[in-house]
């Protein structure tokens, strides 16, 4: 047992810690700092009383489609408390968020889907759109952001994306016809050639990074569709075919969202109420998707954190709750 606070392993047993249904949780001091904590501190459950399993239980109904009201009645709980423990959770999303492994080949897609919150404005006056990100290969879900679809939520989005990819030596940055993926990663991706990294008959000066291709496929009328490349590219950079610039694994992701999360069910009256809601439900959501549930379209069993390398099993939601983060776990 690590202490919370310094990190120490100098750690004496101090009594116990009841919970409303019995269980005893172990109370520890550290002998280092000083500071007072039990098995909970620092992690989802932190300040809960309520039994893990319940919490775990109703998570997953909540992950599978189940409303936030329904979920209470069935585990006999009001909406607000699930509610309560939902944000428990997604506050921890940053410790479950580990930047890509250094040196490594991504291909990312970016996407939008969009739901309604609150009243029922018109989509360009809605903060419903979500701009969200996946690694191709891995089905990694990168990011998820929810706001007006405006330059600002779009400079976002994009920048914490790079955040998380910009170790790895080879990125191909995809998306659909959307013009401002690649509009804003130009002004943190680009660089200048200087006189000898470049042929004098080139002709540019300003570029993508190198090992960085960023192209889009845009959707024609009567089905033609074409690809372009966003910006000139570093002339050391290998360009893909057009056949494999696609968002089609982010396409999959939104319809895998629709059925999974009952904010963005089409065709009932399920939306959220505020933006904090929906990004609260958004964090969720991309917790289980990458750490917790295998998906079909990767190794039997694998999930795309194992596909990354972050871990060698799947984790369960129950693990999730108690403990500090990714890594904090045995992988």
């Amino acid at each position: 047992m690590h202490c919370s606070n310094c990190q120490s392993q100098k750690v004496i047993k101090r009594g116990f810690d009841q919970l409303k249904d019995g269980t005893q949780l172990q109370r520890y001091r550290c002998q280092e700092c000083g500071k007072r904590f039990n098995e909970r501190t620092g992690t989802p459950m932190s300040r809960l009383r309520t039994s893990s399993s319940l919490v775990s239980f109703a998570l997953n109904g909540r992950t599978e489609g189940m409303g936030v009201r329904a979920t209470g009645r069935t585990f006999g709980k009001s909406h607000t408390t699930i509610i309560r423990w939902e944000q428990c959770l997604a506050d921890k999303i940053v410790e479950w968020s580990p930047p890509a492994p250094e040196g490594s080949d991504v291909t990312v897609e970016g996407d939008e889907v969009y739901t309604r919150v609150g009243e029922n404005f018109p989509p360009a006056e809605s903060e419903g759109w979500t701009v969200h990100f996946i690694g191709c290969e891995s089905r990694y879900w990168i990011g998820a952001r929810a706001c007006l679809k405006d330059e600002q939520l779009f400079a976002t989005s994009v920048e914490a994306a790079w955040e998380w990819v910009k170790g790895c030596e080879g990125i191909r940055w995809f998306s659909d016809g959307e013009r401002r993926y690649g509009n804003q990663l130009w002004n943190l991706a680009s660089v200048y050639l200087l006189s000898g990294e470049y042929h004098p008959g080139y002709g540019y000066r300003k570029v993508w990074r190198e090992g960085l291709e960023v192209a889009m496929k845009i959707k024609g009328s009567q089905g033609n569709r074409r690809v372009e490349w966003v910006k000139v590219e570093h002339p050391f950079t290998t360009i893909s075919p057009k056949l494999v610039v696609q968002a089609n694994h982010n396409e999959a992701q939104n319809v895998a969202l629709r059925r999974r999360c009952s904010t963005y069910r089409r065709r009932a009256n399920l939306y959220a109420k505020k933006l904090p809601s929906l990004q609260r439900v958004l964090d969720l959501q991309r917790l289980v998707h990458n750490w917790v549930r295998p998906h079909w379209g990767l190794a039997k069993g694998a999930t795309p954190a194992m596909k990354m390398g972050f871990c060698s099993r799947p984790f369960t939601m129950l693990e999730l709750l108690t403990s500090r983060g990714s890594s904090s776990m045995p992988c």
